[in-house]
């Protein structure tokens, strides 16, 4: 493990670099870091998240992410006990979710549980990802029918309470997404 480590690591820091990320992801530098968002070691788990989070900024590797299965690891990850973990996994899926069919996919994933989960979090930068994951999500039509149905209203209603601006924004831009469907 201490070499899957120093591996992640060594990912992590390659892909700060925005010249690196394309170079990573042709050299098949991805389906390693998907594989290590897997490992049962927190700490490999964490390093792989912040790369996948880096090469995710990339609307190319928004759908080679998905497209080397990608979102599996990334939905699995966000039933971690680590907010660490969480952050860059819900940027990671906050920026592949811009993509149209990604939407789609990660819903089909599971991951709206586990998103409405940390939507009660005590912390103020994971429920604004995650408000912000589900607001993306909520720009599909069908998607909005199944947010509504996994009980986020309340929890997105609470978080227009917080005392923080950017989780009010994020909650707000969700529901206001949800609206739009007759259904909900």
């Amino acid at each position: 493990e201490a070499i899957q480590e120093h591996a992640a690591v060594c990912l992590r820091n390659l892909s700060v670099n925005p010249d690196n990320e394309s170079k990573m992801v042709a050299e098949g530098g991805l389906p390693p870091l998907l594989a290590m968002l897997r490992s049962e070691d927190e700490m490999i788990q964490l390093q792989a998240a912040v790369a996948v989070r880096n090469l995710s900024f990339s609307p190319e590797n928004e759908v080679r992410i998905a497209a080397e299965n990608g979102i599996p690891p990334l939905v699995a990850a966000l039933r971690s006990s680590d907010p660490k973990i969480h952050e860059h996994v819900l940027v990671a899926l906050r920026n592949i979710s811009a993509n149209q069919d990604n939407k789609v996919r990660i819903v089909q994933e599971g991951a709206l549980a586990p998103l409405v989960f940390l939507l009660r979090s005590t912390n103020d930068l994971i429920t604004q990802l995650a408000a912000g994951v589900l607001r993306n999500l909520a720009s599909n039509l069908v998607n909005q029918v199944k947010i509504v149905q996994e009980d986020a209203l309340g929890p997105l209603l609470a978080l227009m309470r917080s005392t923080k601006i950017s989780v009010v924004e994020q909650a707000i831009g969700c529901v206001r997404n949800l609206s739009v469907n007759a259904e909900n």
